[in-house]
This record gives structure tokens, sequence and C-alpha cells, in this order.
């Protein structure tokens, strides 16, 4: 079952407390403390605010910490 879940491609969001959890992103594009981008499979993902930074990683999932403002997805 999780070999299926990581094959998957689609993309998952969580956002809980000051925290934005992502599995299956492709690519880490730009990373400020401001804003951070992220390549998904099809979209552009634009996560903006303040005292962002990445807490946690690997390959498929992303952890970011900071007071999120905005978050907004662009066609690739």
């Amino acid at each position: 079952m999780i070999k299926n879940i990581l094959n998957n491609k689609i993309y998952e969001i969580c956002i809980k407390d000051n925290f934005f959890h992502l599995k299956n992103y492709v690519n880490i594009i730009d990373i400020y403390p401001n804003s951070i981008s992220i390549l998904l499979l099809d979209k552009k993902l634009n996560i903006s605010g303040s005292n962002l930074i990445i807490s946690a990683m690997d390959e498929y999932e992303i952890l970011i910490k900071g007071n999120i403002k905005n978050i907004e997805f662009k066609d690739r």
C-alpha cells in the first residue's frame, strides 16, 4: 500500500498550526524567508509569508514552518 502511495504522483497538502506539509513534489525552485516556490507535476506552487523555513524533507515530502499568508498555484 505504501508503495502505491509513493508511486502516485498526485500531490497532497496539509496545513496545520503554521506548518505546511506537501507530499509528492517534484523539485524546490526557490527558497527565501518570505517565499518558497515548489514544482509539482503539472503546477508551480508559491507559498508566501514570513519566517518560512524547510524544517524537514525527503525525496517525496516536505515540511515548511512559518507564518503562511498566501498559497498560490500556477500552471507550468
